[in-house]
């Protein structure tokens, strides 16, 4: 059975690399970039792969703080390796693939089918709320300011804001744990408890601050390759921070789009726009993008080594 697993595991990782690799040959304008290459940019876009890569880490430490809700306790290293050992399972459309091979991976290795869903669920929440959030206080604090934010957004975030509100107070504001709420005789309490319970404030704070933290790091590193490729001043690093949280969320939610493809270079365009010509806005989304690409080959490849020498030392074990 470990075997076939084992067997199983290496073939994913496989399929998952062969279709990145075909994604981004048909998904990057290979002649655009290579016009807006130079030395200085190619180490701005290897130290901001590497800012983009840290996130990984930081959510697996935020998952750790959810599991713990659960009444599960992690290794902080053991969830990030699983976690960026999915991570170019996004790539593929469906917004499915990273999830299930996420699951699959946890569930392998001892956790909770509940506590997976529950944790998911919380940091979905968490981590939206946190997009939002940084993106409206960093575009109110940006050289452009909020007020130019496009009418589309605004009415978007009429609606979304809210109701992410809700759901982050009642994450929040009260703990419930499902041990005891399954226990309880009222149906609504036992429900929940079946949900997972609510983390309360110990738990979901620093899960949040961790995802706000992540869009920071994301704003900072897109804003040196922006310094490092001449894009004007105007792209400062508030107004580039709050283009990526606004428009992961938007990309996060538009069904069957391949992480966010196009939706979210899109917005980004729609966003920035005003802060650069056209062109220049063109460049510095694909360089975006790339940069993305390139954190999420850098943690499949660190994840996928990490639980292959991690299966190694416990099979020497054995």
């Amino acid at each position: 059975m470990k075997l076939s697993w084992r067997a199983l595991g290496y073939l994913a990782a496989t399929i998952f690399a062969g279709y990145f690799a075909w994604f981004v040959a048909g998904s990057i304008d290979l002649a655009m970039l290579e016009s807006a290459m130079s030395p200085g940019v190619l180490a701005a876009l290897a130290l901001s792969a590497l800012l983009y890569a840290a996130i990984i880490p930081i959510t697996g430490w935020a998952w750790a703080r959810l599991l713990s809700g659960q009444g599960e306790r992690w290794r902080v290293s053991r969830l990030a390796a699983l976690l960026a050992a999915t991570q170019l399972a996004k790539y593929v459309p469906g917004n499915i693939a990273q999830h299930a091979s996420r699951a699959a991976l946890a569930t392998r290795d001892g956790m909770a089918v509940k506590s997976f869903f529950s944790t998911v669920a919380q940091e979905t929440i968490l981590a939206a709320a946190a997009s939002v959030v940084v993106g409206v206080l960093m575009y109110a604090i940006s050289a452009p300011g909020a007020g130019r934010l496009p009418d589309d957004a605004r009415a978007g975030l009429l609606w979304v804001g809210p109701l992410l509100g809700l759901a982050f107070i009642a994450l929040a504001s009260v703990r419930v744990s499902p041990q005891h709420a399954s226990a309880n005789p009222h149906r609504l309490m036992r429900l929940l408890g079946r949900m997972g319970g609510l983390p309360g404030a110990k738990v979901a704070l620093p899960a949040f601050a961790a995802y706000a933290l992540n869009y920071l790091l994301i704003g900072l590193g897109l804003w040196i390759v922006a310094r490092a490729s001449g894009m004007p001043s105007s792209l400062d690093f508030p107004l580039v921070t709050a283009a990526f949280a606004l428009s992961w969320l938007i990309g996060f939610l538009a069904p069957g789009a391949p992480a966010g493809l196009g939706v979210r270079e899109g917005i980004m365009v729609v966003l920035l726009s005003g802060a650069a010509d056209n062109a220049q806005l063109l460049v510095f989304v694909l360089l975006a993008r790339l940069v993305t690409m390139l954190g999420d080959a850098c943690n499949f490849l660190i994840g996928t080594a990490w639980l292959a020498v991690d299966r190694m030392k416990r099979n020497h074990s054995q």
